[in-house]
């Protein structure tokens, strides 16, 4: 598929393609995206929904103009999805992935290189690449997108998600990026609110813009955005590929949170109903014998007055029997008279195995470490912790592959803009935040014999090290250090001898008696 930029027809038809026909492929993704940002942000289907039957009560009661009895309504969210994916982020990104060039022969220049690399992703690099994670993990896959600034300088920040939307070549097995559509919200130069379309090729971006929906309904034409000089806005650019990184959560590009989501929801659910039993433990429903009930009741509108018919008589509708249980705390029996109590009980122990079930099955779902392991045997040697970590270590490792290979791509547009050798070939160094044996591994590492392990990663691998460059950058000043200071003592010593022990010249001659000096 080829995109001509200054056809605007094409344009408008790709747009509406990919973004507004029913069951593209956007369509899913935003969906996917908001539900993972919903849940991250601890709306879950429980603030909806709430537990079971509250609602349709609430609705009637509501109809009804009244609600003579306390009904609880708790919908409280466990937030479980915020804490595995903070969990995941946090093991793979608190220590953010390093770089560095392998030495070899032909690596001439190639520590400038890599401090020019360095020096141009500077310090906001951790805050981005935990983003990024977050991102991935809710929706399945995040964005980041970098620019040369006004005073030619390199920048890059992560990208909305909702807010980009690939088009790849298809007709290959390897995909590969084609074009991308940038959508977001913005005020134009008037202040009105409008949707702004960035549509991105490896050579140039078209602008175009679409003021927000008319009253009557209908949404305006997209339009090129227009500049100063009355031209369209459909620049080139020479960055030589879509600025643009796609960074997927796994293989298929699919959030956490389809993992798990019923066990949450199931969970969310068992709690906000216990809450409301225990809201409703003191209320009683009184079975009042020998009295039938009403069997029709009126239909009430929003200020509680009754709702009459064209001629004046008072509109009823047939009552629900379960929500007149509930809501006048009455049960009639036909029967001889009497009244009965009947108090709320609440199961606790069935409700107490149906939430043991789920939390054990939650956690193997979600791919987590449980922090409330249910047998805790005290011990904490590597071996144990790689089991408790086990899960995670493999859900991480599905992500490390898909970024290491966006990290490359970034890291080569990088060396794009410096103006480097773009082969050049990087190795990333990730490591993992847990709770670690130090002495275990230090004491794995110090019998290391040299044959077999270097000192470089010898260092990169030592618990007690967060920065391997600049701890390899120190042991080399030291060690350089301690030569010179190892060379100023051998010349003080030798200077010292000579002082000590002058030697005769050379040129003198014994005199008269006197026998030369011995030979050594």
């Amino acid at each position: 598929m080829q995109i001509d930029f200054n056809n605007i027809t094409q344009l408008r038809s790709i747009i509406q393609n990919y973004l507004y026909t029913d069951g593209c492929e956007y369509e899913k993704i935003r969906h996917r995206a908001e539900q993972g940002f919903m849940y991250y942000d601890n709306n879950g289907i429980i603030k909806e929904n709430g537990a079971a039957y509250v609602n349709e009560v609430n609705a009637f009661l509501k109809m009804k103009g009244s609600n003579p009895l306390h009904t609880a309504d708790n919908k409280i969210s466990m937030n479980r999805h915020r804490v595995v994916v903070d969990q995941k982020v946090g093991y793979l990104f608190s220590t953010p992935p390093q770089f560095d060039i392998p030495s070899d022969d032909t690596n001439a220049g190639d520590e400038k290189t890599l401090k020019s690399v360095n020096d141009t992703i500077c310090s906001q690099w951790t805050k981005v690449i935990k983003q990024l994670g977050i991102d991935a993990s809710n929706t399945g896959r995040a964005w980041l997108a970098y620019w040369q600034t006004d005073d030619n300088k390199f920048d890059y920040w992560y990208v909305n998600p909702l807010t980009c939307v690939p088009i790849y070549d298809r007709s290959t097995v390897k995909k590969k990026l084609l074009y991308l559509i940038r959508i977001y919200s913005y005020n134009d130069s008037n202040g009105n609110p409008a949707t702004r379309y960035e549509v991105w090729s490896d050579t140039q971006v078209a602008y175009l813009i679409r003021s927000e929906t008319t009253a009557e309904g209908h949404a305006p034409a997209i339009e090129y955005d227009v500049l100063p000089d009355g031209s369209w806005d459909v620049e080139p650019h020479t960055y030589g590929r879509i600025p643009f990184i796609e960074f997927r959560n796994n293989a298929h590009a699919e959030s956490d949170l389809i993992m798990y989501r019923d066990i949450i929801d199931a969970l969310d659910k068992l709690i906000s109903g216990f809450a409301n039993d225990c809201d409703d433990i003191q209320e009683i429903l009184w079975v009042i014998k020998n009295y039938h009930g009403d069997t029709d009741a009126p239909v009430y509108d929003a200020s509680g007055n009754e709702v009459l018919d064209d001629d004046g008589n008072v509109i009823t509708r047939p009552v629900d029997r379960l929500q007149m249980m509930k809501a006048k705390k009455i049960i009639d029996v036909d029967s001889e008279g009497g009244v009965d109590a009947l108090r709320n009980e609440i199961p606790f122990e069935a409700r107490q195995a149906f939430r043991t079930i789920l939390n054990e099955e939650f956690w193997t779902a979600a791919m987590a470490v449980n922090p409330n392991p249910p047998s805790s045997t005290g011990n904490q040697s590597g071996v144990y912790i790689d089991y408790l970590y086990g899960l995670l270590e493999l859900k991480g490792g599905l992500m490390e592959t898909e970024f290491r290979a966006s990290i490359d791509e970034f890291l080569t547009a990088i060396l794009n803009f410096i103006g480097a050798d773009e082969t050049k070939q990087f190795v990333q160094t990730w490591k993992r935040t847990k709770p670690q044996n130090a002495t275990e591994i230090s004491e794995i590492i110090a019998q290391t014999p040299d044959t077999v392990m270097s000192e470089e990663t010898k260092t990169k691998v030592h618990p007690l090290v967060t920065d391997w460059q600049a701890e390899r950058a120190q042991i080399d000043k030291e060690q350089e250090q301690l030569k010179q200071d190892t060379q100023d003592n051998i010349d003080a010593l030798a200077k010292q001898h000579v002082e000590e022990n002058p030697q005769p010249q050379t040129n003198s001659k014994p005199q008269a008696g006197q026998q030369p000096p011995a030979q050594k």
